[in-house]
């Protein structure tokens, strides 16, 4: 294999590669957090590059700011349908709920008693569902850079062949005397 050859190789997966790590990014939406303006109703947006659907995850830690044990629950809902509800106490661990759903708006329902923290976090990834279209496009993208790479140089070296074949001088006619035996001798232009 030419090592030009190898070169495009080591480009396609480069950008391949590149390609599945912007693919797989996140996206984070804040719904509630500590220090901030607590909000029983929020709205986020759930996108997708490509689909109809985009997967999405929910996390979300419940904290007592005074030691006691608190009531408290989360319910996600689309279209007025329920998607996810949790209910649990504040001696409960942080938890994560992780699925896909139409594209859209959605709305998380918090309810909390005084005197507890929360702190939600949507998380989408809008290009996830483009990894294997983007992955296509970015090949066949690649590879007609690379053969339009060879036939641009090949091009190139044949316009400046037949230029420097033009440019090259004629040799001049040498006189030579044609009387007798002796003759001019032959020098090196």
């Amino acid at each position: 294999m030419k090592k030009i050859q190898v070169l495009w190789l080591i480009a396609l997966l480069v950008v391949n590669t590149g390609w599945y790590v912007v693919s797989q990014q996140s996206a984070t939406q804040e719904i509630n957090r500590p220090g901030a303006d607590f909000s029983d109703n929020r709205e986020a947006e759930i996108n997708s590059l490509l689909g109809e659907d985009a997967d999405f995850q929910i996390e979300y830690c419940f904290e007592s700011i005074n030691g006691g044990i608190y009531n408290v629950s989360i319910e996600v809902q689309q279209d007025s349908k329920t998607i996810h509800s949790w209910n649990g106490t504040t001696d409960d661990q942080c938890m994560e709920y992780k699925s896909s759903a139409k594209k859209g708006e959605i709305v998380i329902l918090t309810q909390i008693e005084d005197g507890v923290e929360v702190t939600t976090n949507l998380l989408t990834w809008p290009l996830s569902n483009a990894l294997v279209p983007g992955i296509v496009l970015f090949t066949i993208g690649t590879v007609a850079l690379a053969f339009g790479e060879s036939f641009i140089r090949k091009l190139i070296k044949k316009k400046l062949d037949s230029q420097s074949l033009e440019s090259l001088p004629e040799p001049a006619p040498s006189e030579t005397i044609q009387t007798g035996i002796w003759q001019e001798p032959v020098r090196p232009n």
